[in-house]
């Protein structure tokens, strides 16, 4: 009987070296069926390990790829705030509105427009890479575990 909240077993690709954690039956990447049991020895071990390192990596490098997205994104949006300042009319020395015709107004929006978008990708593209690695460091926690059960050292 299963403990209310517990994870399912964990599932084995054989043909992709991939640990499912959610029930999976079916391989998502190649359709063939998994298997519940685990990998019993250590070159097999060993091919899983390397492969989910090689997905930490990978969510590593996706990691760094939407940083720059976010610090980019936030400098053309500061960029275009700057703009919208000088974009603002003034009489007798006041503020009477921004003038929509004028060049820096074009300018702001066309950064604070690539700027947001930059920032909305970063942000989808870091919550995607985390859950690539976050996946990745379940599988190697896993998989670490199976060594230690089989007497090899870490």
């Amino acid at each position: 009987m299963k403990k209310r909240g517990s994870r399912p077993e964990p599932s084995f690709c054989e043909a992709d070296h991939e640990v499912f954690f959610h029930g999976e039956t079916q391989c998502p990447r190649c359709g063939k069926p998994l298997t519940s049991t685990p990998p019993s020895e250590e070159e097999d071990v060993s091919a899983y390990s390397r492969e989910a390192h090689n997905r930490d990596i990978d969510g590593y490098n996706r990691t760094q790829n939407a940083l720059c997205y976010l610090v980019i994104g936030g400098i053309i949006t500061i960029i275009g705030v700057l703009f919208v300042f000088l974009s603002l009319e003034k009489k007798y020395n006041k503020i009477v509105g921004i003038n929509p015709g004028s060049f820096p107004f074009v300018i702001a929006m066309i950064c604070l427009s690539v700027g947001v978008a930059s920032l909305v990708l970063g942000t989808i593209f870091l919550i995607k890479a985390q859950r690539i690695r976050s996946h990745a460091r379940q599988e190697i926690a896993l998989l670490a575990s199976y060594r230690s059960k089989n007497g090899q050292s870490l």
